[in-house]
């Protein structure tokens, strides 16, 4: 019987920890410095060829690629694609999906912020499965797949999004109400005025801002698409996309060249002299 293949990404992970590991302290920095020399080219290569697509081929085309697991992970990898929680999120659930459905549950995810997936449950009520297993369930899958998982809300986030009989589950009352989580990115010195820095917080791709010594931070990509912003020009509040030249208004994500599109705009804090940024929630404890 064909000894099932390993994942090559845990084998070349293995090697690595192998080499630097040498008792000859010296293959340690060389495979350092080999390592840093190939993600240069490949960084470089990758980002050229990525421009070139998106201006050949457009916008549409590259999502087309990036809906491919193995391309979006090498360009993820790069920093060429931002990190897409909303498909990590939907993959995840795929995990149970199926079982629940054939126990009469259809799951769909209705909205994703931060840490919170909002859920939809249909067929529950007929379905003869307690709520908190199916809660365990969705909650199981989402820590396994879903960076910065925090909560599931079993009802849409502006209200339950159904009437009697719709078969959703019927929360009632009010949710708990909730705050947001904020994370340390990096010290406010290091962002002098005029600089942008990409930083992930909680597996969200973030560029921060300093705007006239005001510090802000929106999702690093450009509108609804997976390109980042981070090679962008900032000329006082106004970002310019270097793939296609879309400008925002960085403080409000709003574009300023009559586009229909945003920029997610997170919550930021300076405290202590540390750039805190917040892109989940959590539930505030009653007083």
């Amino acid at each position: 019987m064909t000894a099932p293949e390993r994942d090559v990404l845990e084998e070349v992970h293995e090697l690595i920890t192998a080499l630097e590991a040498h008792s000859d302290p010296r293959v340690g920095e060389q495979v350092a410095a080999l390592l840093e020399r190939v993600d240069t080219v490949h960084r470089t290569a990758l980002t050229h060829l990525m421009s070139a697509i998106h201006a050949m081929a457009g916008e549409a085309f590259v999502n087309r690629l990036t809906a491919d697991a193995a391309v979006r992970l090498l360009l993820m990898s790069y920093d060429l694609v931002a990190v897409d929680r909303r498909i990590q999120a939907e993959e995840a659930l795929d995990a149970v999906r199926g079982h629940l459905h054939a126990r009469g549950i259809d799951v769909e995810l209705t909205e994703l912020v931060g840490g919170v997936a909002y859920v939809r449950l249909h067929g529950l009520e007929t379905s003869g499965v307690p709520e908190a297993a199916v809660r365990h369930d969705l909650e199981e899958a989402l820590k396994s797949g879903l960076l910065g998982f925090q909560e599931v809300v079993l009802a849409d986030r502006r209200g339950t999004g159904g009437g009697a009989g719709a078969g959703l589950v019927q929360l009632g009352g009010l949710r708990t109400p909730h705050r947001p989580v904020y994370r340390e990115v990096l010290a406010f010195r290091d962002l002098p005025p005029g600089r942008m820095q990409p930083v992930d917080v909680d597996g969200a791709s973030v560029l921060v801002a300093n705007v006239g010594g005001e510090v802000y931070a929106v999702g690093n990509h450009c509108g609804e698409s997976p390109l980042p912003l981070q090679f962008g020009e900032l000329s006082t509040a106004e970002l310019r996309c270097s793939w296609h030249g879309c400008r925002y208004d960085i403080r409000t994500g709003m574009r300023v060249d009559g586009g229909e599109e945003r920029l997610v705009v997170y919550p930021v804090a300076v405290r202590d002299g540390t750039i805190q940024v917040a892109v989940g929630v959590e539930p505030v404890a009653a007083g």
